[in-house]
C-alpha cells in the first residue's frame, strides 16, 4: 500500500501544473517529547525529528506520508517513532512557488503568503526500548491519530518552510504512546 501511495505521489507530481507545484518533500526537526506506557514509562525528549511526502490536491487541500520520530539525547535514542498518512486543509490557500509570469496560466490564482492549516493524521506507532532490571517493557504499538496546526511560507520557486504542532496519541494496541512536537521544516517542491 505504501508503495501505491509512492507511485500516486509521483504519478501526480508529474501532471502538476508549475504554479500548484503538486509533490512536495520536507524534512523538519524541532522540541518535542514522547512517552511510551506498558508495564513501564519511558519517554524520550526533548527533540523531534519529521520526514514528509505531499501531495497538494487542490489550493486548498494536502495529503502526505509522515514519518515522527522523537530523540533523546541521554542516553542517545530514537526509538518511539509515528508513520502515515495525513491530510491538511488550508484556511487561505497553499503557498504557491516564484514562477515567471509567462509560466502561469491566465486562469490560475497564486498564493504568496503564510498559509495557515488544520490537519489530522493515521498510522501507525511504535516504541522499542530494551527492557529495565526488573524484566520490565514500555515497548507499545498501535494505530494512531495526530492532530496538526501549522503554517508554510514559500522561499523561492522550489524551497518553502514550514512550522507545526502536532500531537499524537495511540488509540487502539499494546500500551500507549503519546507525543507533542513543535516542528520547523525546509520543503522542497517538485
Amino acid at each position: 500500500m505504501l508503495r501505491k501511495l509512492i507511485m500516486l505521489n509521483i504519478l501526480c507530481a508529474a501532471l502538476a501544473t508549475p504554479a500548484l507545484a503538486g509533490f512536495r518533500v520536507s524534512v523538519g526537526g524541532g522540541l518535542g517529547q514522547t512517552q511510551a506506557s506498558n508495564e513501564i514509562t519511558e519517554t524520550e525528549g526533548p527533540f523531534t525529528s519529521l520526514v514528509t511526502m505531499d501531495y497538494v490536491i487542490t489550493s486548498r487541500q494536502m495529503v502526505g506520508l509522515e514519518h515522527l520520530r522523537s530523540v533523546s539525547l541521554s542516553p542517545m535514542s530514537t526509538s518511539m517513532s509515528f508513520t502515515g498518512i495525513y491530510y491538511s486543509y488550508y484556511m487561505n490557500a497553499i503557498p504557491t512557488p516564484y514562477v515567471s509570469v509567462d509560466k502561469i496560466d491566465s486562469e490560475e490564482i497564486v498564493f504568496r503568503d503564510i498559509g495557515y492549516f488544520v490537519g489530522m493524521g493515521i498510522g501507525m506507532a511504535q516504541s522499542n526500548n530494551l527492557p529495565d532490571a526488573d524484566g520490565k517493557t514500555s515497548n507499545s504499538a498501535g494505530f494512531y491519530i495526530s492532530p496538526r496546526v501549522g503554517g508554510d511560507f514559500q522561499l523561492t520557486r522550489s524551497l518553502g518552510a514550514r512550522g507545526e504542532l502536532i500531537i499524537a496519541n495511540t488509540m487502539m494496541g499494546t500500551g500507549t504512546i503519546m507525543s507533542t512536537s513543535l516542528v520547523g521544516s525546509l520543503f522542497w517542491c517538485f
